[in-house]
């Protein structure tokens, strides 16, 4: 993970939190205690970092007062804004798909910029309660290129190029397939794309090797309609103090990561996601993007 703009760190999640939780995301550390009938209070951590007004995703990851992960509950959102919004939302848990990482998501709505107060409440799987609460910070614009933009030529380093070999493109042990091609070529070929920008090696939240084994199942569907690219957060790959960006993340405006752009036939940014996803968002935003549709999927509040 590298540094955030946003008061929506993961900062309880860098270091010792998912510090259980390796690059192949495997969790090491036993959950939380959840058979007793009595409640917990939830520690809550944003995994998402940019929040925009409208309907937006959301996802968060819960962990009791200890630092142990709360896995496998059933989980409600109240939203409340200074509007009088007051919404209650379910979270689906994607932990057993993420790596055994303790992450719930769904949507939100959120209509004007502002600070909005979170309240988590959780039923866990041994009969006991959880809650707790946090606020997030929401805006009308986010620094990494939104939906609708047109993709940059970027040309960013890849196997291939003098002198570049994939470990300096790729931190991920062991590395993934997908250097062989810029964004430019794929703008220039009329390939839709599939942009994955990340560093598992160097991660710090642990969500980006995660993120990679989800990419690695949604490719044997998808891998030959769509060019999967996976863009470093810095080149040569490395740990973010005193590296340099690499210049294909520089050109999309990012500053956390990880994130995954798709990017149509005509170039334009049809959907992005930021953090812990699954196969089968990753598949609904494709089928979109490839019929054309922009944004490739409507962010809705059903279900």
């Amino acid at each position: 993970m590298r540094r955030w703009g946003h008061a929506l760190a993961l900062a309880g999640m860098v270091g010792g939190v998912l510090a259980a939780c390796g690059e192949d995301g495997t969790a090491s550390t036993p959950p939380s205690p959840q058979a007793s009938a009595a409640a917990i209070k939830l520690k809550i951590e944003p995994t998402i970092s940019e929040l925009l007004t409208g309907t937006d995703r959301m996802g968060l990851a819960l962990f009791d007062t200890a630092g142990k992960p709360v896995t496998g509950a059933q989980v409600t959102m109240e939203v409340q804004g200074t509007g009088g919004v007051d919404e209650h939302r379910p979270l689906r848990d994607i932990g057993p798909e993420y790596g055994g990482i303790p992450v719930y998501t769904g949507t939100a709505s959120f209509p004007t910029v502002g600070v909005y107060k979170l309240l988590v409440s959780a039923t866990l799987p041994g009969g006991g309660s959880g809650a707790g609460s946090i606020g997030v910070k929401v805006t009308d614009t986010g620094s990494g290129l939104p939906i609708g933009a047109k993709a940059p030529a970027v040309k960013q380093p890849i196997v291939g190029d003098p002198g570049v070999t994939v470990g300096m493109v790729d931190s991920g042990n062991p590395p993934d397939a997908w250097h062989d091609a810029t964004v430019a070529d794929g703008l220039a070929r009329h390939r839709p794309m599939v942009l994955y920008f990340g560093e598992p090696g160097f991660c710090k939240s642990r969500t980006c090797g995660p993120t990679v084994q989800i990419l690695q199942q949604f490719a044997k569907t998808y891998g030959d309609r769509l060019l999967i690219e996976h863009i470093e957060d810095h080149f040569p790959a490395g740990p973010d103090e005193g590296a340099k960006d690499d210049p294909g993340f520089t050109a999309f405006g990012l500053g956390t990561d990880p994130w995954i752009y798709f990017v149509n036939a005509d170039g334009v940014i049809a959907d992005r996601f930021e953090g812990p996803v699954t196969v089968s968002d990753l598949s609904t935003a494709a089928d979109g993007t490839l019929a054309g549709h922009v944004p490739a999927v409507t962010i809705s509040l059903n279900g």
